[in-house]
C-alpha cells in the first residue's frame, strides 16, 4: 500500500480553518481524497461506490461560494463517505445485499440532509456487511485492515468499509451505523477513533434500519478531538474546554467486560487505566450484571425486528441470495414468538433504567472495547467460527445499545500491544456532548 499522510495532520478544526479562509481550497481538497482513494482503493476494498464527479464539482461549488462572501459552516470542503445504509441521493443503496431491496430504500434523510447543510463533501459509500448483521460475510470478505500489509485482517463490523477507509486516511472523516458496536467495534481493530452516538441524537431516518430502538449514527476520525469537532458542528455549537482529568470520575464494570481478553488488550487497558489514576482521574468498581442479558435480547430482537421490515415473503424467496452468516442469524428471527420479542422489549427497558440509575456521579464508564485483537480471516471460514467471533468481539459493546448510552473508542495500541487496541468510554443516553469533552481529556492524559 501507499503511504500517504493524514488528509488533516493538524485535526479537522485546523483543516476547516484553511478551507474557510482560502489556504486550501475544497476543490484541491477532494481531488487530493479522490488521488488516495484511486491508489489503495485495488487493495482495501473499502467503497461500494465512488462519484469523483460529483466529489469535485460539489468542492468547487463550495469554493465558489467562499469567493463570493458567503459565510460557509465549520465542515465546509471536508470530504467524507458514508456507509451503505445511508440513503444519499443519486448514489445506490445495497445495504451489502445482492437481494433487491431498492422499494426498500428510505428516502435521504435528516442526517445526511445536515450533513450536507453542512458544507460535508461525500466521496462515495463504504461497505457493511448484508443488511449491517455481524462483523464477517463468508461469500465478501471483509475490507483489508490497514493495520497490516502483509495478512488479511479482521476489521470488525459492519461499518468496515468506513473504519478502513478512516484508518487508510481516503477522508477527513468517515460515517456509519451502530446497532449493537458497528462502529465502536471496526474501530478498534482498525486503529482509529469510533464515536457512537445515543440513539436520539442524531436521526437514522434515511437509514436503512436493522433493530430501530438500537440503531445509532456514529463517525470514524483520527482523534476524539476531531469526533467533538464534528458533533459540534453539526449541532451549531463551537468546541468548549475540557474537563480536567484530576476531577473525573470512571466506572469499571466489576463482571463480564473484563472476560476474555487477550494479553495485549489487558496490558493495554491496565496500562491506560493506570496512567488515567496517575493523572488523578478517579476509579469505582461498579456491577454491571444487566450486560449479561445481551445474548438472549439480541437474539430475539435484532433477527425479528430486520425480518419484519425485509418481509418474510422476501427472505424466504430470496434465501439463496443472502450470505450464509447473515442468512443464518436473520433465520432466527422466523422463530421468535410474540410474547418472547415483547418480554425481551421490556427486559431491555429495564436493563437501560438500572444502568442509567447506576451512573449518577459517573463520567463514564470504562472498559477494553473489543476483549480480543484483529485476528487472521483465515481463522474464521465456516458459519459457526465466524458466529463465534461475532459474539465474541462484541461482548464489550453490544451493551451500550442495550443500554441506550452513547458510547466511543480510542486507539490504545501505543500502551503495549502489535496490533490495534481499542479503549471504550460509555455514558448515559443524552450525555453525548459530555461524552466527547471526556474522551478529549482521557486522549490528552494518555498521549
Amino acid at each position: 500500500m501507499t503511504d500517504f499522510p493524514p488528509l488533516a495532520p493538524d485535526g479537522l478544526a485546523a483543516l476547516g480553518r484553511d478551507l474557510r479562509e482560502g489556504r486550501v481550497t475544497a476543490e484541491r481538497l477532494a481531488r487530493e481524497a479522490l488521488d488516495r482513494v484511486s491508489a489503495l482503493e485495488p487493495t482495501l476494498e473499502a467503497f461500494t461506490h465512488i462519484d469523483a464527479g460529483r466529489a469535485v464539482a460539489h468542492a468547487r461549488s463550495l469554493d465558489a461560494l467562499r469567493s463570493s462572501g458567503v459565510t460557509l459552516g465549520p465542515l465546509t470542503g471536508i470530504p467524507t463517505a458514508l456507509k451503505d445504509l445511508f440513503t444519499l441521493d443519486g448514489m445506490p443503496t445495497t445495504a451489502g445485499s445482492r437481494m433487491d431491496i431498492r422499494d426498500l430504500v428510505p428516502p435521504q434523510g435528516g442526517f445526511v440532509n445536515g450533513l450536507l447543510a453542512a458544507g460535508g463533501v461525500p466521496l462515495g459509500k463504504t461497505r457493511t456487511t448484508e443488511f449491517a448483521l455481524g462483523g464477517i460475510n463468508l461469500d465478501r470478505p471483509p475490507p483489508w485492515n490497514p493495520c497490516d500489509r502483509g495478512l488479511r485482517r479482521m476489521t470488525g463490523g459492519s461499518s468496515h468499509g468506513s473504519a478502513v477507509a478512516m484508518a487508510a486516511g481516503l477522508a477527513g472523516f468517515t460515517v456509519g451505523s451502530d446497532t449493537g458496536g458497528s462502529v465502536r467495534w471496526p474501530a478498534a481493530l482498525c486503529g482509529v477513533v469510533g464515536y457512537k452516538s445515543s440513539p436520539a441524537h442524531w436521526p437514522c431516518d434515511g437509514v436503512f434500519p436493522l433493530s430501530p430502538e438500537m440503531d445509532s449514527v456514529g463517525i470514524f476520525t483520527q482523534s476524539a478531538g476531531d469526533a467533538a469537532f464534528v458533533e459540534a458542528a453539526l449541532a451549531g455549537r463551537t468546541l468548549g474546554a475540557i474537563p480536567p482529568i484530576d476531577t473525573l470520575r470512571f466506572a469499571i464494570p466489576t463482571e463480564h467486560f473484563l472476560e476474555n481478553l487477550e494479553a495485549p488488550v489487558a496490558a493495554c487497558f491496565e496500562a491506560a487505566v493506570s496512567r488515567l489514576r496517575q493523572a488523578g482521574a478517579r476509579m469505582v468498581d461498579l456491577p454491571a450484571p444487566e450486560a449479561r442479558w445481551i445474548d438472549d435480547i439480541f437474539r430475539h430482537l435484532v433477527p425479528a425486528d430486520l425480518l419484519a421490515f425485509l418481509g418474510r415473503e422476501r427472505v424466504a424467496r430470496d434465501h439463496g441470495r443472502i450470505d450464509p452468516v447473515a442468512a443464518a442469524r436473520l433465520q432466527g428471527g422466523f422463530d421468535v414468538r410474540a410474547d418472547d420479542y415483547a418480554r425481551m422489549r421490556a427486559l431491555r427497558g429495564k436493563a437501560a433504567q438500572a444502568m442509567n440509575e447506576r451512573s449518577i456521579g459517573i463520567d463514564a464508564w470504562i472498559t477494553p472495547t473489543v476483549p480480543v485483537l484483529p485476528h487472521p480471516i483465515a481463522d474464521y471460514p465456516t458459519v459457526e467460527s465466524a458466529a463465534a467471533w461475532n459474539r465474541l468481539a462484541t461482548q464489550n459493546t453490544r451493551p451500550a445499545n442495550l443500554f441506550g448510552q452513547c458510547g466511543i473508542s480510542l486507539p490504545i495500541q501505543h500502551l503495549g500491544a502489535d496490533l490495534p487496541v481499542g479503549l471504550q468510554l460509555a455514558a448515559s443516553g443524552g450525555s453525548d456532548a459530555w461524552l466527547l469533552a471526556v474522551a478529549r481529556s482521557v486522549e490528552a492524559a494518555l498521549r
